[in-house]
């Protein structure tokens, strides 16, 4: 847990010099490379982490090893097929394999958070804690499609629906479940949240959570293919209620700023994500029955990150403006640009041509139409007007006299302008809720102009949204013993990573986590490590048709070199003692060296195809299964302190005791 504890730590210590102190575009940029620089090295240098690592190992070589077209007949999605196939190409080292993937994640991520998130540290925090960073180590395609769908925050922001579409279409390349954000965005963008639709999204997944399961059942009549799914835990089960508080907070504080001051200063960009937010909320509602659902809202969760910051900034820069007002109420206060504001200002010739339409509009309604100078009258005619206008007047008709200053106070105010969607949809631009416009009254009732306070509600928000992401963070790493999508504890493809965590054990603590222990290749190092270990090996069958690069490396380190040059189906034993092996065979035949003595026990110890023994005594201590049976003990107490047993012949190089 110490790495993503540094990790974050990182992200919230450079977070003031960098971002909130004196901010430019090149601190920031330096805060993104920073950040995600670590981000990477974590990602480049593990090993065997995340629920799917040997997954994408064997789907790599599957690819690699398909002739032409056929690389396509495996059913992954086009996009990440051509990329893995590119990859194996130039190389058949599957941490290189892992780099690449990380770069299409973090890179595109990083570029979105630099460019258009109103916060880079918020974005950046909520980046990790929301369980991205995790799922990218584990769920490979899926990322690779959020954070294609993540650059595409500023088009939303812009309605520009067709570049909306060709992001969702690039994403599809890499994880087809991204469709979904097809009606998703549509529904959310053409209906804005109300007082009367929000109840109406209650009721309608109240009905969908009390009737899924009659939902499912008649999907599978129309989609009989998937009847077996309906038997499987990712159906059945769902998740605890407790992985919904954080959506739920965040879904209560878009609506809160919707329909407060933030909502109708940015009607159309708060309309969009806050139906985001409240549709992440109902898939995680739902996920509580049929945990599967979940990986739906990655892609409306994703913009959370992007979102939260946007209204945090607003809240800040009303802060701004009530504490500078409060010291001189004409005090106009400058905002610190986002680095798109930035870039924009710099070059605004690159959008002009887009907002140039726009612009001759906005103009030609705020020049006035020159008035035609009246024809200069002649004396005669001034004088018959006079005559006119007071004979008319003393009949009480006249039109000619000027209107009284009354006439134009009662006159009826202009229409205030609307701006409409694509859809159609009209927004008041009530510049009354704009930062820089914002009249804070003074209340009678000290403890009412406390809280309603700009510097209230902001510090408020900061601490709501940092506290709630800090603690999700630290549950979803200690929940479970392996944390979100398996990457607890960490494993690295470094040595010294392993050496350095076994140095700070006791000898109790190294038993235990021993015994503990399924990674193939830290086990191997904590044999190596482990001066207090008598480790014998037996090999049934197959002992090296799964190893990868990183479990030679593992065994090579261990001092095991007969092992590195065997053969698919010969045999194979070996004793290490402290860390060194003592004795090590590999035969084409049956191996067994008869009585020895190990420990003072008198020990047998067999390797066939079909048999493994390691017998102590009268007892056979192995686990006679397929692959590698490992027996250790203890030293000191001579003690049995694992069995075990790893399937060395399958990529997952998984352990069974």
């Amino acid at each position: 847990m110490a790495v993503y504890l540094i990790l974050m730590a990182l992200v919230l210590v450079l977070a003031y010099p960098l971002i909130e102190h004196k901010p430019n575009v090149v601190k920031k940029l330096c805060y993104v490379i920073v950040t995600f620089g670590a981000m990477y090295l974590i990602s480049v240098f593990r090993y065997g982490l995340g629920n799917d690592y040997y997954s994408y190992i064997y789907i790599f070589w599957n690819i690699k090893n398909a002739p032409g077209l056929s690389i396509f007949n495996y059913g992954y999605e086009p996009g990440f097929t051509i990329v893995t196939k590119l990859i194996s190409m130039f190389t058949a080292d599957v941490n290189i394999m892992y780099a690449v993937y990380a770069l299409l994640i973090l890179i595109p991520t990083a570029y979105a958070i630099f460019r258009y998130s109103e916060n880079i540290w918020m974005s950046t925090m909520m980046f990790i804690s929301l369980t991205f960073f995790y799922c990218s180590l584990s769920f490979i395609r899926q990322s690779i499609a959020f954070a294609i769908i993540l650059c595409a925050y500023r088009f939303m922001k812009e309605r520009n629906h067709f570049m909306v579409l060709l992001f969702i279409f690039l994403a599809c390349l890499f994880h087809s479940t991204v469709i979904v954000l097809i009606p998703l965005y549509l529904i959310a963008a053409f209906i804005k949240p109300t007082k009367i639709t929000v109840p109406i999204y209650a009721i309608l997944t109240a009905l969908v959570y009390l009737l899924s399961w009659p939902i499912l059942r008649f999907a599978v009549v129309l989609l009989p293919q998937y009847k077996g799914y309906l038997e499987l835990n990712f159906i059945t089960q769902g998740y605890s209620p407790v992985y919904i508080i954080v959506p739920a907070i965040i879904t209560a504080l878009a609506l809160i700023a919707h329909f407060t001051g933030y909502g109708k200063a940015y009607p159309k960009e708060s309309a969009l994500f806050t139906n985001f937010a409240i549709f992440n909320f109902i898939i995680w509602f739902i996920a509580t029955k049929h945990f599967v659902i979940e990986r739906f809202s990655m892609y409306l969760y994703i913009m959370m990150i992007m979102f939260i910051p946007s209204i945090a900034r607003y809240y800040m820069n009303c802060a701004k403006v009530y504490l500078a007002r409060r010291k001189n109420p004409d005090a106009v206060v400058e905002f610190d640009k986002t680095v798109d504001e930035v870039i924009r200002s710099k070059h605004p010739e690159k959008y002009a041509k887009k907002y140039a339409a726009e612009t001759k509009k906005e103009k030609a309604v705020s020049q006035p139409v020159p008035e035609k100078a009246e024809s200069e009258l002649s004396n005669i005619e001034k004088e018959k007007q006079r005559i006119l206008a007071e004979i008319m007047a003393e009949d009480g008709d006249s039109d000619i006299v000027t209107k009284p200053a009354e006439a134009e106070e009662n006159k009826k105010p202009e229409k205030q302008k609307k701006y409409s969607s694509v859809f159609g949809e009209q927004f008041n631009a009530d510049e009354r809720y704009m930062p820089k416009n914002r009249v804070f009254k003074k209340r009678r009732n000290g403890f009412v102009n406390l809280v309603t306070r700009p510097v209230t509600i902001f510090a408020a928000f900061l601490v709501v949204v940092v506290g709630a992401n800090l603690w999700y963070n630290y549950f979803g790493l200690t929940v479970s013993k392996k944390g979100f999508h398996g990457v607890m504890p960490y494993k690295s493809i470094a040595p010294q990573y392993t050496e350095f965590v076994l140095s700070k054990e006791s000898k109790d603590e190294k038993n235990t986590n021993l015994r503990s222990e399924d990674n193939f290749l830290n086990y191997m190092y904590r044999l190596k490590e482990g001066e207090n270990f008598t480790a014998i090996i037996s090999a049934r069958g197959d002992v090296t048709g799964g190893y990868n690069d990183g479990a030679l490396s593992a065994v090579k380190d261990l001092g095991l070199e007969k092992l590195l040059t065997a053969q698919k189906n010969q045999r194979y034993i070996a004793i290490i003692e402290g860390g060194k092996v003592v004795r090590e065979e590999l035969s084409d035949d049956r191996i067994d060296t008869g009585v020895i003595d190990v420990l003072g026990y008198k020990t047998q110890i067999i390797s066939d195809a079909d048999e493994s023994i390691v017998k102590m005594g009268n007892k056979n201590y192995s686990l006679n299964e397929r692959g590698m049976n490992i027996v250790v003990l203890d030293n000191t107490t001579r003690n049995i302190v694992d069995k075990v047993r790893f399937k060395t012949y399958y990529v997952m190089l998984s352990a069974t005791r």
